[in-house]
């Protein structure tokens, strides 16, 4: 690996559709790479119950606390090798792999299709697609579409 330190930029907290229910991720936006993080898994049971019981529903995961808290001191504490070790799943994408990156808004939510030569991920985030693209776009430059 060369002198150059990899750092995480940002993380954009993402869903990902399941069959039954859905998965919350982070997307770790680093230097050289694209982190896709599990962060917990909601299924049928907790979304019926989140009307009755709101936040309560959600998980108990300390990671998911952890970033909600965090802000950007908590980016700046956390390594990206340590992200990649935190669960099994957990996997990166080099922006090299990458063929696009499109991002879109509808009803409030910014929709991101990564594209790579083998795989093309969907996920849905709160965060405003002006503040994604910002983060994505240094990184990314026309292998971003809006």
């Amino acid at each position: 690996m060369s002198g150059v330190s990899e750092s995480i930029l940002g993380i954009i907290p993402v869903t990902f559709p399941r069959r039954i229910g859905f998965e919350r991720l982070g997307l770790y936006i680093t230097s050289t790479r694209i982190i896709i993080a599990h962060e917990s898994r909601k299924g049928l049971g907790a979304l019926a119950l989140a009307p009755l019981l709101g936040r309560y529903s959600g998980s108990t995961d300390d990671s998911a606390r952890e970033r909600k808290h965090g802000g950007k001191g908590k980016v700046d504490a956390v390594s990206p090798e340590r992200v990649l070790a935190a669960h099994k799943d957990n996997f990166a994408l080099g922006y090299e792999e990458l063929v696009s990156v499109e991002l879109r808004e509808s009803y409030g939510a910014t929709s991101i299709t990564i594209l790579t030569r083998e795989d093309k991920f969907q996920f849905s985030s709160a965060t405003a697609l002006r503040d994604v693209a910002d983060l994505l776009s240094r990184n990314l430059g026309a292998k971003l579409l809006t």
